[in-house]
């Protein structure tokens, strides 16, 4: 009896398992138009799910049937009669029917437990098509927003060339403009070296012609112009212009500089006496200063040429603001001469001291031979004298 509902049970399932093919195959049959994934991948997963369930029951079905096979049927014959009582028999009943009772008690707790795992199934079957569908929706969208990018990609990538030709054309017409304003400038450039080398050429002219022509000023005023600088001139004052007696007077050098204040400054650099400093003043005062700074020096010509001449014959040193001539006759006799206020046309030459070895001499019996004596009469007069 067992054998015949299982063979029943196999031929049952083997057409179940043919008509899931053959509804396959028609499905697959059913036309060359291509189903949206959405329809055919919920199908093959639920065929999947039966295919395997098919298999787990065959497999059994197939363990049932082997074992079916190979089990021994009991001995009715052979073996010795039960002495069956109605006790045992209700007893064993009683054990079959909780028997019974207990395994359609776990029956149920299984197919409660099989419905409980096929709602879970079911619903995360809903999930799964749940997700699948925000899946292809947000293909979709994707799909969609990669199509309006690449639009706007290629409407970005027209502006930008006909940006990139516009600044093309605008850089070509700005090197255009810039190369002929470098030839305008190469011109300017060159037309102006032609006029800084015409006006070099016209200044040093000028220059030259007002340095002469200053020369020849300063010559008729009685100086002589040795050097011009941007704010300082060296001058050289020829006295013989206004003496001509004084020939052996040497020239008086002296240095004119002046400030952006228009104030000068001049300093002598001859022999002591002629100024006592630098000489300063508005620029305007520089020619009084110039022609004040002359009549010193004449008016001590005679004086100083003389001091002059006698520097190339004895060794003496004027001391102009003691109006002292000091006289060294040897090494240990040192004499002192007095030079008075107009020497030599006013005032007279006088012997004020003579320092030898042992001191101060005496100098009551010394006395040139001639009235009132010159500084050089004195010198030849101390340098021959026995008695110093």
């Amino acid at each position: 009896m067992a054998t015949e509902r299982a063979k029943l049970l196999q031929n049952w399932c083997e057409a179940a398992q043919k008509d899931v093919f053959r509804a396959s195959d028609d499905v697959q049959n059913a036309g060359d138009a291509e189903r949206p994934a959405a329809v055919m991948v919920p199908y093959l997963a639920d065929n999947r799910k039966k295919l395997k369930m098919m298999q787990m029951q065959l497999c059994t079905l197939d363990h049932m049937l082997i074992l079916l096979e190979t089990a021994q049927p009991p001995d009715l014959i052979n073996s010795p009669p039960d002495h069956d009582t109605g006790a045992d028999s209700r007893a064993r009943l009683a054990a079959l029917k909780g028997a019974y009772a207990e395994g359609v008690q776990r029956v149920e707790g299984l197919i409660a437990a099989l419905l409980e795992k096929v709602e879970q199934a079911s619903h995360k079957k809903e999930q799964l098509e749940q997700l699948l569908r925000s899946l292809e929706r947000k293909k979709e969208e994707w799909e969609e927003n990669r199509r309006m990018k690449t639009q706007k990609d290629r409407k970005e990538e027209k502006l930008d060339g006909l940006k990139l030709q516009r600044l093309e054309e605008s850089l070509q017409a700005s090197q255009g403009v810039l190369l002929q304003s470098e030839r305008r400038i190469s011109q300017l450039v060159a037309q102006t070296d032609a006029h800084f080398t015409s006006l070099d050429s016209w200044t040093l002219l000028r220059e030259g012609e007002l340095q002469q022509s200053m020369q020849a000023t300063l010559g008729l005023t009685g100086f002589t112009l040795q050097y011009v600088g941007p704010q300082e001139l060296c001058l050289e004052l020829i006295p013989q212009v206004h003496r001509p007696d004084l020939a052996s007077l040497k020239p008086l050098p002296l240095s004119l500089t002046w400030t952006s204040d228009d104030v000068f400054n001049i300093q002598c650099q001859g022999p002591a006496g002629i100024l006592d400093g630098p000489l300063q003043g508005p620029l305007s005062q520089v020619s009084s200063a110039l022609q004040d700074i002359m009549q010193r020096y004449l008016s001590q010509g005679e004086m100083l040429a003389e001091i002059q001449e006698m520097h190339s014959r004895f060794a003496v040193d004027w001391r102009p603001a003691q109006r002292l001539l000091v006289f060294l006759k040897s090494a240990s006799v040192v004499c002192h001469l007095d030079v008075g206020e107009g020497y030599p046309s006013a005032g007279s030459a006088s012997l004020v001291s003579v320092r030898g070895k042992q001191g101060p001499l005496n100098i009551d019996a010394l006395q040139p031979p001639q009235a009132n004596p010159s500084l050089t009469q004195w010198l030849e007069f101390l340098s021959t004298c026995p008695d110093i």
